[in-house]
């Protein structure tokens, strides 16, 4: 084989390359994609928080927010096993089953923090201490960050109070003997 035949051979694989790179380009701008394209896995952002109203003129007290032992009790545990359902990319809730990303929270509710075997928990929240009760379960559903401001877990929170009660009420279900109010 000569030279030249090597050449334009060469010359041929180069101008496919250019071509195919050419194309590509064109059809990026045709889609209209920006750099870096679609996220793969969206997290909620926290809402932002309203300012806090002023006290009527009239000199009534504003009324003071629900117990939230309250809203557990009232709470709808079917309504809280489908609001777990954003947590199940992360958590698996039935006994037995392994971690995945988080830790399994079958018998969470009422259980000591950051003790369940064969996960490993961060440095913030394995020094935590205490126990998952309604209070605690409410405050980390609501804001992880806030309660364990150095946790792994990415995600925002649920806002709703109503709906934190009934995913704790739903929680408190998921036990051989279901955990006590508290």
């Amino acid at each position: 084989m000569s030279t030249i035949e090597i050449n334009k051979i060469a010359g041929a694989v180069l101008c496919a390359v250019l071509l195919l790179l050419s194309v590509s380009f064109v059809v990026e701008l045709a889609a209209g994609h920006p750099e870096g394209g679609e996220p793969v896995f969206v997290v909620a952002a926290p809402a932002a928080r309203a300012p806090v109203a002023a006290a009527p003129e009239s000199g009534a007290a504003a009324a003071p927010a629900p117990d939230f032992a309250a809203l557990v009790a009232a709470a709808d545990p079917d309504a809280g096993a489908a609001a777990f359902r954003r947590c199940a990319a992360c958590h698996s809730a039935e006994a037995g089953a392994g971690h995945k990303i988080g830790p399994n929270l079958w018998g969470v509710a009422g259980a000591a923090k950051a003790t369940r075997e064969g996960f490993r928990y961060s440095a913030a929240l394995a020094a935590l201490g205490g126990v998952w009760d309604n209070p605690a379960l409410d405050a980390f559903l609501a804001d992880p960050r806030a309660y364990v401001p150095a946790t792994k877990m990415a995600f925002a929170g649920i806002r709703e109070a109503g709906e934190r009660a009934a995913v704790v009420a739903w929680l408190r279900t998921l036990s051989g003997a279901p955990a006590a109010d508290g």
